[in-house]
């Protein structure tokens, strides 16, 4: 009985309270200090939260953008959606033309109160999903997946939009931002943020530096005057690195 004692607690008395109970009690005295790591770092994973960044232009947007949104809160996760947490432009306004401001003038105003609120919760947010989906990706969401990149958030890019724009693959330096992983099945977004969150990734500006210096190693191959299967071959040595 003593070896199953949890954290080095003596045992209950045999046939007056079972083991489990004198571990849950232990356990709820000492603060959870011997509680399994595991359980502390998934509780800690599925608390980040996560800013939705996507179109949000129509009905049909509007409810994918939703959908992502749920789908992160079941699995444990906090979600800022734009659309549902932000600014009320509509209380806004009537505000305003309750305090006799002009409507042009209102609008000046909402405008700027939409950039620092939504800038504010994307810097206070873990990760961002971006939602790449549409003709062209939303220009609103890729302005905001640049300052979460540089900003060091998680960054996990959704699309099962065939439609693209280089040559049948997405601009590069969007999908850049992810480390070059996209993924179609909205199911698959919480799971791709707890990899990243259970991943030590190195600082950002570490990371940063580092993508420079591999563009400067680029660049210093393709500038060589040598044989273009050797440039070739060493672009590809480059790239796997």
């Amino acid at each position: 009985m003593t070896e199953n004692t949890p954290c080095g607690g003596s045992p209950a008395q045999r046939g007056r309270i079972p083991w489990f109970w004198v571990a849950l009690l232990l356990l709820t005295i000492i603060g959870g200090n011997c509680a399994p790591s595991w359980a502390a770092e998934q509780q800690t994973i599925t608390s980040k939260k996560i800013y939705c960044a996507g179109p949000l232009f129509n009905d049909k947007e509007r409810e994918e953008m939703a959908q992502i949104a749920q789908v992160l809160e079941q699995k444990g996760f906090m979600v800022f959606l734009p659309h549902r947490d932000g600014v009320l432009l509509a209380k806004l306004l009537d505000a305003f033309s309750a305090a006799g401001v002009s409507q042009e003038k209102s609008r000046e105003i909402l405008l700027k109160v939409i950039f620092y609120v939504d800038v504010f919760e994307l810097l206070d947010s873990d990760g961002l999903i971006l939602n790449m989906n549409g003709r062209v990706p939303d220009e609103g969401s890729m302005v905001e997946a640049g300052i979460a990149w540089q900003a060091g958030k998680a960054i996990v890019i959704y699309k099962n939009d065939d439609r693209s724009l280089v040559g049948g693959n997405d601009n590069p330096l969007v999908v850049g931002l992810s480390g070059f992983q996209k993924y179609r099945d909205i199911d698959e977004i919480p799971n791709a943020f707890q990899a990243l969150f259970a991943t030590k990734a190195p600082p950002h500006d570490v990371l940063a530096d580092a993508i420079a210096t591999k563009g400067r190693r680029i660049l210093e191959v393709m500038k060589a005057d040598k044989d273009k299967v050797l440039i070739a071959h060493e672009l590809m040595q480059l790239l796997e690195e």
